[in-house]
């Protein structure tokens, strides 16, 4: 038997039988969690954040945030608290659909014309045998194509309404590459899948006065921050990175892909042929605005969504109904606060005091101490801007001498 066919239990012996120690875990969940993934033998949690109050087009928000960085989620609410003092984000997510591609080899019998007249009952057949799709807004919607010497692309643009489609959109192209199997000219399909190419963008907007800040000064000094994010591709990509803290933490939350959202990302720093900063921060007048576009393929039904509990708690953290149209915005104004609050730290105090003060925390889960000494023990690492584990140990050896 195959170890992907062995059950999670068998696996996890087998782990045991190479001299490996494995934490203990619940049953039921070790199963639950073998239905959503391969070859299981544990799980790996994480922490649910909150943003306490994301001010998005005039409506308040609790956003669940999944992180084990804790400066990601105290940054996250720096944002949204100067936002929410400010009037909130304003943000628009353009949901066009998400694309896949088809690509076959062709002989010097095809004729593109042909084809090119033949498109729309294409379609319309694709859509007839997803009805289903169809039905909840969703659906073909365009096929462009174009003949490179031997070889024909099909760029395939597919509305899969509330979800974030990728699987259904692999199925539409398998679908319509077969359809065009037999096709005059054409000799054989080389693939038909997704692409994680942008095409479903969300931009949010952010006006603050400079005093929120603390003054125009700082202000400025964002602003050129900015600007340097613009030209220079060392800090554009860690300026992308903070923002990313945010988007991905969201993402985690709500049960999206990660991964596809990074790629896009990715592609879309890139697209003046110079990676650039997503965000880009300015000083009109006495006011700082801040503005973020991001491509957010995403969904709120769909792949595991439903099926995972802690997903579904998170959902009704945020409120239940939730679009996909308003879930993007929501992580895009989690995006654009991360980054505020990042930048506002490089332009006054500097980023690394707060990032070890929160690091201290994690210092002082792995001391060997009572509750009461792990308090004292931060208290006097807080109060001494000391934060390492040896200075941990320190602290609790003079604490426990005194005593």
């Amino acid at each position: 038997m195959k170890f992907y066919e062995l059950t999670p239990e068998k696996r996890r012996l087998w782990l045991k039988q190479q001299g490996i120690e494995l934490d203990e875990i619940d049953q039921q969940t070790l199963h639950a969690l073998n239905q959503l993934s391969e070859n299981v033998v544990g799980q790996l949690s994480l922490p649910v954040g909150l943003v306490k109050n994301l001010r998005v087009n005039d409506h308040s928000y609790l956003v669940p945030l999944v992180t084990e960085e804790p400066s990601v989620v105290a940054a996250a609410n720096h944002g949204a608290s100067l936002f929410a003092q400010s009037g909130g984000v304003t943000a628009r997510s353009f949901r066009n659909g998400i694309y896949g591609q088809i690509v076959l080899e062709i002989s010097e019998a095809f004729v593109i014309d042909n084809l090119k007249k033949n498109l729309p009952n294409l379609i319309a057949k694709t859509n007839k045998q997803f009805a289903s799709l169809v039905k909840h807004g969703g659906g073909v919607k365009e096929v462009k194509i174009k003949r490179q010497n031997t070889l024909l692309y099909l760029r395939v643009l597919i509305n899969p309404a509330e979800a974030m489609g990728a699987n259904r959109a692999n199925s539409i192209l398998e679908y319509m590459a077969s359809e065009l199997a037999n096709y005059s000219g054409i000799k054989k399909k080389l693939f038909a899948i997704l692409s994680n190419y942008p095409s479903q963008l969300t931009s949010c907007k952010a006006k603050l006065h400079v005093s929120l800040v603390g003054g125009a000064e700082v202000a400025s000094r964002i602003a050129l921050l900015s600007q340097i994010g613009q030209t220079d591709p060392y800090r554009a990509v860690t300026n992308n990175k903070g923002i990313m803290n945010g988007i991905d933490g969201v993402l985690l939350a709500s049960g999206n892909d990660t991964r596809a959202v990074e790629a896009a990302c990715g592609v879309w720093a890139s697209r003046q042929g110079t990676y650039r900063s997503l965000s880009s921060w300015q000083v009109e007048g006495e006011n700082l605005l801040g503005q973020l576009t991001v491509p957010l393929a995403l969904g709120t039904v769909g792949g595991s969504i439903n099926s995972r509990k802690d997903v579904q708690q998170n959902y009704r953290i945020l409120g239940q109904g939730i679009t996909s149209q308003v879930l993007a915005n929501i992580i895009a104004a989690v995006g654009l606060a991360n980054n505020l609050a990042a930048l506002l730290a490089i332009a006054t105090t500097g980023i690394q005091a707060g990032h070890m003060k929160l690091q201290a925390r994690n210092v002082i889960a792995n001391l060997v101490a009572s509750p009461q000494e792990k308090r004292d023990v931060l208290a006097l690492m807080t109060k001494q801007h000391l934060y390492s584990q040896t200075d941990a140990q320190k602290f609790l050896k003079q604490l426990r001498e005194e005593k």
